[in-house]
């Protein structure tokens, strides 16, 4: 229904771009993931890449023409026209993640940067905003399309989420605001305090001046091992677990340990293991507590499998925790669901995990299921009997992104397109 709001010239233009808009989001996020990765490897970062869109078209109509924007600028114009989050575990993360974006992302070309980190927004938004220009170095100035880039620390993207319910796109009361601000200091204290407890975790120990295989094992000269063989050091808490372990399994000297750091097999295995578990391969940090971990059981695949054991379980809990914190999104009761979902606000984040979200089967975009949406959030308070069509009121919403009414698999941007081939 919004896109025949929409004026046709815009739509056909948006029609004609599309492609090029998905091809870009996804060659954007292939980029920063693969740095991401490598940073978070490389400097201790704690970071991840959390969600990309290319902004819908009724969304980027009205923001061209709040701007005063005709069709073509609303292309070049608009900042946010691709969009990404990134999420750091702590401020000193996100120094780092503006550093890679600046220098190592071929395909960003920064053009400001704003921080509300240290200059935080009247309603208390917090987050560090790159905006860019997308284009690989053959892509001429007329090709080139916008794209903003939001790093937030988990406490800043806490506040974000928590007031967008009560916030966004409302006309609030003055003292709504200044609890918006207490809520934004109390979670900068909090990013404050982290940051305190990552310094600490993440001191480098110093290293032996030199070491021999037969040395006895010590702290200073596995750091002086790690330094050599990895070309970086190793932080203190690592280096801890890695002492436990090599202590557990009875290794005296540094010649044992580099036998272990070089079982290129065993490594190669636990990596595949890591991957079927979803978390990725193992930094090298990893790799040496773990390898000392494999050696304090008698063989290697009983080894492995404690290994194997002690990622599932990681995983399963980082999982679990992160289930936990998405769902927080939910109210406690059906009747304030209702009430929210009335108002305009679909807590996406949380339907994704509950199961209502999906990805269009033509173009891949997420898309709110109403049926499923509806069923899924019954199923989350009990089933309880209601005299509410739930399915009708996420069908009434206008963001995000619904699937055609036409055509069940596919969002209705590609609804309306496939209905006008037809």
């Amino acid at each position: 229904m919004i896109r025949k709001r929409l004026p046709k010239d815009f739509i056909k233009e948006y029609t004609r771009r599309k492609d090029i808009l998905d091809s870009a989001i996804a060659d954007i996020k292939s980029t920063l993931s693969l740095r991401i990765g490598q940073l978070n490897g490389r400097k201790g970062a704690r970071c991840q890449f959390v969600d990309s869109r290319v902004k819908q078209p009724a969304k980027l109509w009205r923001n061209a023409q709040a701007k005063g924007y005709g069709i073509e600028d609303a292309f070049k114009r608009v900042e946010d026209l691709l969009g990404v989050r990134i999420v750091c575990n702590n401020l000193s993360d996100m120094d780092l993640i503006i550093e890679m974006i600046k220098n190592d992302c071929q395909n960003l070309t920064v053009l400001e940067i704003k921080n509300m980190v240290d200059s935080p927004i009247d309603s208390g938004y917090r987050a560090i905003h790159v905006r860019a220009m997308y284009g690989g170095i053959l892509t001429t100035e007329e090709e080139r399309i916008p794209c903003e880039i939001q790093v937030r620390t988990l406490a800043q993207d806490t506040w974000a989420r928590i007031s967008r319910v009560d916030l966004y796109g409302k006309s609030i009361p003055p003292q709504m605001f200044k609890l918006a601000q207490a809520l934004s200091k109390q979670l900068s204290a909090i990013d404050e305090i982290a940051q305190l407890i990552r310094e600490e975790l993440t001191k480098v120990p110093p290293v032996a001046d030199e070491i021999r295989d037969t040395d006895a094992i010590t702290p200073q000269r596995l750091a002086l091992l790690y330094k050599n063989k990895y070309q970086e050091d190793i932080f203190e808490w690592s280096l801890l677990d890695w002492m436990r372990n090599l202590k557990e399994a009875e290794l005296a000297t540094i010649g044992e340990v580099r036998v272990l750091l070089n079982d290129v097999k065993t490594k190669e295995r636990l990596d595949k293991i890591a991957n079927e578990i979803g978390r990725g391969s193992l930094e090298d940090s990893e790799w040496a507590v773990l390898s000392a971990l494999v050696a304090t059981e008698f063989s290697v695949p009983r080894g492995i499998t404690l290994v194997k054991q002690k990622l599932q379980s990681e995983w399963d809990e980082i999982v679990a925790t992160a289930r936990h914190e998405v769902l927080r999104e939910m109210p406690e009761t059906l009747d304030e669901f209702i009430r929210i979902l009335k108002s305009g606000h679909v807590p996406f984040e949380a339907l994704r995990e509950l199961g209502g979200v999906g990805d269009c089967s033509r173009c891949g975009a997420e898309i709110l299921k109403p049926d499923s949406a509806a069923e899924a959030v019954l199923d989350y308070y009990d089933n309880p009997d209601i005299d509410v069509d739930l399915e009708s009121l996420f069908i009434g919403t206008e963001v995000p992104e619904l699937q055609s009414v036409d055509f069940s698999s596919v969002c209705q941007y590609c609804g309306w397109q496939m209905a006008k081939d037809d």
